[in-house]
């Protein structure tokens, strides 16, 4: 077997004492080197070309990718990168930018799945595991039921908190963050609601106000961008109050959400108080009562 393919099997990095167990030449790995289809990061450590930092940063401390570092590599929604989480089964200095996460096992560079989630739902602030445990529900990789149960144990009450706040009809981050920031307000919020004509919208509040999240991902080229004036136009047409937000303010601080919200239901109830010379029971001295 040559480096390349030994390194292929095993995710693309590997200490040498691993390759030489499947069968490569030291002659073999000087030559890959000299070519370029194979780097060495540091000293006794191979990887393949373009390999991610992150990897070769656990690798060279004697542990695996974890927590909210291992999550992006399952391909699960992060909002934010929280530094370097590491997992080890044995004494290994935190990385300045992040922590160790103490396991009874070894795993490969990156722990599986269940670990990376039981980790999130322990570790990280409450939103931001809420970001991670409900892409993995959306993406079909996980059940409600699995969190549950991975996550009982020490911390079993706070990770339930967060899984209670899952909502598997979510499509983005910056949805769920603003969900989360508005239900949290003590608004009621339907996710993905579908409109006849329409399709479906991010977000419903409160029965009246519907809320699409703009962001360049999804809407960028030239026919998204046609589709999306043709939904909002149409919405407009059937007397539906729409709000657009751009998705970068709400991940760079999600309760940036709830400005526009309330002017929408401060200035309703203001028309509404003027038409029938009555105050709203959610308006209290000139500001929107949260309920």
């Amino acid at each position: 077997m040559d480096a390349e393919e030994a390194l292929a099997d095993v995710g693309g990095l590997a200490r040498w004492k691993a390759l030489a167990g499947s069968g490569v030449q030291p002659r073999q790995l000087r030559a890959a080197v000299a070519a370029g289809t194979v780097v060495r990061p540091s000293y006794g450590l191979y990887a393949m070309p373009g390999i991610a930092p992150e990897l070769v940063a656990a690798l060279s401390l004697g542990s695996s990718l974890g927590c909210v570092s291992a999550a992006r590599f399952h391909g699960l929604w992060v909002h934010n990168r929280q530094g370097l989480h590491l997992s080890s089964p044995r004494g290994v200095r935190a990385p300045s930018n992040g922590r160790v996460h103490r396991l009874r096992q070894s795993h490969g560079p990156v722990v599986p799945l269940r670990v990376c989630l039981r980790q999130v739902l322990a570790c990280l602030p409450d939103r931001e595991a809420l970001v991670v445990a409900e892409s993995a529900v959306v993406k079909g990789l996980v059940t409600l039921d699995d969190l549950k149960d991975l996550s009982a144990g020490r911390g079993s009450l706070r990770a339930a908190a967060v899984i209670e706040r899952i909502d598997a009809g979510a499509e983005s981050v910056p949805e769920t963050l603003a969900r989360d920031v508005l239900r949290a307000a003590g608004y009621a919020v339907v996710c993905q609601r579908r409109i006849r004509g329409v399709g479906r919208v991010d977000l419903e509040v409160d029965g009246s106000l519907l809320i699409e999240i703009d962001g360049r991902t999804y809407h960028s080229d030239e026919r998204s961008f046609a589709e999306d004036r043709r939904r909002w136009n149409e919405l407009t047409i059937q007397g539906r109050d729409v709000l657009v937000l751009p998705a970068k303010p709400i991940l760079v601080r999600p309760e940036s959400v709830l400005e526009p919200v309330e002017r929408y239901f401060l200035g309703r109830a203001s028309s509404a108080g003027a038409t029938w010379g009555s105050t709203p029971r959610w308006v209290r001295g000139g500001t929107v009562d949260a309920r």
